[in-house]
């Protein structure tokens, strides 16, 4: 049973429906963060990326991008295909998915989905060589209580 309100980020084991959403030919990690609601989601799965991903301050964008920008994730700033810089790979009514490819081994993927439970936020990652292992590994609680700030602050700014 769940008890959780709306507005609520909940930190969620990634179901065969979302871990469908990725196209990698291997994932070695994925987190997934549900907001919950309370109503059908009106939005859009890419009005919600880009309200969690660029709606947030100009310091969280700048820690962002520096961020991806350590891991060598390229982006692409500017294009209407994008969002943040990743460029949008899928784009349907019931998600949008964003990948970005790094010069160290990381393929990443992050994912927005609705559906009528909230807006599910993933993040899955590919690390193709043992740099790339380790370089995630030291990053993943900073990630981790990053997502989780930009979910609960585009809640916060919906409403």
């Amino acid at each position: 049973m769940n008890i959780s309100r709306p507005g609520t980020v909940d930190r969620i084991e990634a179901d065969d429906a979302l871990l469908a959403c990725s196209t990698l030919p291997r994932v070695d990690h994925v987190d997934a963060h549900l907001l919950r609601i309370g109503r059908p989601p009106v939005r859009t799965p890419e009005a919600w990326a880009r309200e969690i991903l660029e709606h947030t301050s100009v310091t969280m964008r700048m820690r962002l991008r520096t961020g991806w920008s350590a891991l060598g994730i390229t982006l692409h700033h500017g294009r209407h295909d994008t969002i943040a810089g990743w460029p949008i790979t899928a784009n349907t009514a019931e998600y949008v998915r964003l990948q970005g490819d790094s010069r160290a081994g990381l393929t990443g993927q992050l994912v927005t989905r609705v559906s009528d439970e909230g807006v599910t936020f993933a993040t899955f990652v590919r690390l193709g060589n043992p740099v790339a292992r380790m370089v995630w590994a030291k990053v993943l609680p900073t990630h981790l209580a990053i997502v989780r700030s930009l979910v609960e602050e585009a809640a916060d700014r919906v409403g």
